[in-house]
Parts: C-alpha cells; structure tokens; sequence
C-alpha cells in the first residue's frame, strides 16, 4: 500500500554558506532555501555544520535564518547538551533535532521531551547495526540496545530521524531494512535520512509503512533529479 512521504530538502551551512553550492554556484544559506521553498518545499531541515562537527557553531546566523525562512524549519546539528536544547528551544524552530550523541543519556532525553514537547526530534544514527554519534568517534551500542533505554521513544510520542551514517551523502540507494528495523523498535513511522540515489529509491520509501518523511540532501542538489520531480513523485 502506497503511503504518503514528506520531504524535507536539507540546507547545510557551513562557515555562514550553504555547504550544498556546487561549481560556484551562489551559496548564500537564505537564497539556496528561499529557491527550495519557491521549488514547492513547506518544511526544511537547516543543519548548523559546523556545530555538529565541534567547530562552534553560528548559532546567530541560525536564528536569523530560522526568522526568515517562509515556511516550518527543523534544526538540526550538534544539538547535544541541555545549553543547546535551551537555545534551540527559544529559536524560530518548528522541530529541534537532539543530536544522536544524547541517546547516551537517557535523563538528557527525557528533559529535552519536556523542554521541547512536540518539537523535539531525536536522531539515531546508525552505521553497521550500531548507534553512532556522527562527527565523533563516539560509538554508543547496538541500536536495539540503545534505543531499549530510552521508553519514551517507544510510545510514538517523541519522532525519531533514523540517519544512515554508512550511506549519508554518498548516493548508494536507501537502506530501507534499517528505516524498517528502527520503525518497529520505536513502533511508528521513522524520519529517514541518507543514501537515497534517484527517483526510485523514493518510490521506495513512499510504499513503506514505516518511513513517513525523508531529508533529500545530496541527490537533490547534485542535481540526481528536482525537488519538483521529487514531490510529484510522493504527491
């Protein structure tokens, strides 16, 4: 049974530009999700880079994006301590991606579920059948294992991003076992991420009763097909 499927073009910036710019293309974050949004886009997925790989972060220039961008955005990266959750709480965000780092502390959860309420989106990246925390060499367990201490994943309350760190960026066709197996360990629809190659592979994740909504990063802007190709195809 075809199900519906909602994306999520991703915006990655990276020392204040969109890390996406191709062959000197403008890499202005505003105007790359500005022409997403104008493409048909009605959420974004905006990722702070260079806090998810410990280099700062620009959290000014985030708010100022997410005060700007027309439509709901969900920020992500490097979200991983309660000061990080205070702030994002207080940005323009729509959805805040807590880092997969924080599945190592259950209480850090549990207080950003209360912080965040229906905003709150936990990421679970999994390389190889383990949690990983991508960016660091931190390797968290098995994700059965991990994700069997956190109940409040289990009850469809809190969204869970399932990202493929094995396939991320690398266009080598959706991993749709993995997005299945997290699905049915937090029991509801998943947010997937990474490896999607081509049109068919959203085909793929659009027939899936356990992936409801999909990140498009770099097969959308290395030109493997258009987002208006893309939402007709999961229209």
């Amino acid at each position: 049974m075809t199900g519906t499927l909602t994306l999520l073009p991703a915006v990655d910036v990276a020392g204040g530009r969109a890390a996406q710019a191709r062959d000197g293309a403008p890499d202005d974050p505003l105007r790359i999700a500005t022409d997403l949004v104008d493409q048909g886009a009605a959420m974004l997925h905006l990722v702070d880079l260079d806090r998810a790989f410990g280099r700062g972060g620009d959290p000014d220039l985030m708010t100022e994006l997410l005060g700007r961008i027309p439509v709901p955005v969900q920020l992500s990266g490097g979200i991983a301590t309660t000061a990080d959750v205070a702030w994002a709480a207080g940005t323009g965000a729509s959805r805040v991606v807590l880092a997969s780092s924080a599945l190592s502390e259950p209480a850090l959860v549990e207080a950003a579920a209360a912080t965040l309420g229906e905003r709150l989106v936990v990421a679970v990246d999994v390389r190889e059948g383990q949690v990983v925390a991508r960016g660091t060499p931190l390797v968290l367990g098995p994700t059965a294992e991990v994700l069997a201490g956190h109940p409040a994943l289990r009850d469809g309350r809190i969204r869970v991003l399932v990202a493929d760190a094995s396939r991320d960026g690398r266009r080598s066709g959706a991993d749709l076992d993995l997005f299945a197996s997290v699905a049915e360990l937090v029991g509801s629809p998943v947010t997937a991420s990474g490896g999607v190659a081509d049109l068919a592979d959203l085909t793929r994740l659009r027939a899936s009763e356990a992936v409801d909504e999909l990140v498009l990063g770099a097969a959308l802007h290395e030109g493997a097909f258009t987002l208006r190709d893309a939402l007709e195809v999961c229209a």
